[in-house]
């Protein structure tokens, strides 16, 4: 069976990474890159310097102050953001940076339609919902020498196992099945702001001219809690040059690099090996008792 391919959007004007998917795209050439880079670097040289401004939204975080207070005494809320510095406001789109190189796009993913910009309960719902997706398929196999060999495999890029140590009080494994963040992040890190998660909402969200919306807002002290690392993200001498990318820009025809890849799927792979060692009673200092 033939897989659909999904659609890449990349911003190019700050240079590319190395990433092999868009040398593979069977609609893209050296030169048609290198032409289309160069006049994404020419327009970006065109635009003013970038001005500071502050993305978070006084006079609409109060408007629906008594929203926003019931949704942050949420479980899920707390124990996500526990350890930063956060709050629940109302930010402007416009005024965000990315850090994010690439979007990609199914086109046979169903998207619900953007609420108008004053719906602020079902806006809050958009961007502060549910947990996300876990499904996985679950392959086993085992090996007379090798052991238990696990492998989960899901359409979601962000599903993780992680430790919840809740989980083991109760007798189990502490091992929970996480789907990523299903909030809309934004981070201000020396005075910048910067969507740190939930880019395919907000390009939703500026296509339907909707561009003021809740979200978490976390004052990072370090670009790590900021969460601008991997290194397929922009760098810090991208994200605070005088002309930074902005979300609004993968909106840009002239700023952004379209090409076509396969889908991919996330593994992530256990294996389980058996054996018996002499106790010498330091393992009860490293580890909690499960």
């Amino acid at each position: 069976m033939n897989l659909a391919q999904v659609d890449v959007y990349e911003l190019m004007a700050w240079g590319l990474d190395e990433y092999s998917y868009r040398s593979s795209a069977t609609n893209l050439g050296d030169e048609k890159i290198a032409r289309q880079v160069d006049q994404a670097r020419r327009r970006l040289g065109r635009r003013k310097c970038y001005a500071s401004c502050r993305a978070l939204l006084g006079e609409e975080t109060e408007s629906i102050e008594h929203l926003l207070a019931a949704t942050a005494q949420r479980t899920d809320l707390q124990e996500e953001y526990e350890g930063f510095d956060w709050m629940l406001g109302v930010v402007d789109l416009h005024r965000l940076l990315a850090f994010q190189r690439r979007l990609v796009f199914s086109p046979t993913r169903y998207f619900s339609p953007i609420p108008g910009q004053d719906n602020w309960p079902e806006l809050i719902s958009l961007a502060l919902g549910s947990r996300r997706n876990t499904e996985h398929h679950f392959v086993s196999n085992r090996d007379a020498t090798a052991g238990l060999d696990i492998r989960l495999h899901s359409d979601n890029p962000d599903l993780q196992l992680r430790v919840n140590q809740r989980n083991g009080r109760s007798g189990c494994l502490p091992l929970v099945l996480y789907g990523g963040s299903p909030f809309f992040e934004v981070g201000e890190l020396r005075g910048r702001w910067f969507l740190r998660d939930g880019y395919h909402r907000a390009y939703r969200l500026l296509q339907a001219g909707v561009h003021r919306i809740p979200a978490v807002v976390i004052h990072a002290r370090t670009i790590e809690e900021l969460g601008a690392t991997e290194p397929w993200f922009f760098g810090e001498a991208q994200l605070f040059s005088e002309r930074p990318p902005q979300v609004a820009d993968f909106l840009d025809d002239g700023m952004v690099l379209r090409y076509e890849r396969v889908p991919l799927q996330k593994f992530i792979r256990i294996r389980i090996e058996e054996s018996l060692q002499p106790f010498d009673g330091t393992e009860e200092t490293q580890g909690g008792r499960v």
